[in-house]
């Protein structure tokens, strides 16, 4: 597997990018409907995983895929995990920036994930293609698995949010 790090900055600063574009939050979404149980009654959103190591969500016998070679442990950068082939980010966005992502025609709904609702971003560039998958944590908390391909980031999203605290 090559490092997805140049094509994974590229994916991670489009996401953002798309977040911080923002969108509308009338309509009657129905993705909102798991990703805002975060939503405490006193009006504070949960952030489930703000204190958590981005590394620490997925472990290499999860994805054999990703052929991790040992001893080459992923890299953890405040809120950013890099790994052999993959990186994992967890970002916390507002309702704006989080129905910028999921209403964002560059963003390919996907069926959820254990629950959680999700959606993929292609990005071809320096001759490697990369895929981002976006896993809505809750309306305000946003995963984003990058990998080679799409199945493979699928399965390291899969195994991710087996491990999201409810």
């Amino acid at each position: 597997m090559r490092n997805v790090a140049v094509p994974a900055a590229v994916v991670l600063a489009g996401v953002l990018g798309l977040a911080a574009c923002g969108g509308s939050t009338e309509g009657g979404d129905q993705t909102v409907r798991t990703a805002d149980r975060g939503a405490a009654p006193d009006g504070k959103t949960d952030t489930p995983l703000a204190n958590t190591d981005p590394c620490s969500l997925l472990k290499p016998a999860d994805v054999p895929e990703l052929s991790q070679k040992s001893g080459a442990a992923a890299k953890t950068a405040g809120r950013w995990c890099q790994g052999s082939g993959y990186g994992i980010f967890i970002s916390e966005v507002d309702l704006k920036g989080y129905f910028g992502l999921f209403k964002n025609p560059t963003v390919k709904p996907i069926p959820d994930i254990a629950g959680y609702p999700a959606g993929t971003i292609e990005v071809a560039a320096s001759g490697a293609s990369t895929c981002a998958v976006l896993l809505a944590v809750t309306t305000h908390e946003v995963v984003t698995v990058t990998a080679d391909t799409c199945d493979i980031g699928r399965k390291a999203a899969t195994a991710i949010a087996g491990r999201i605290p409810r």
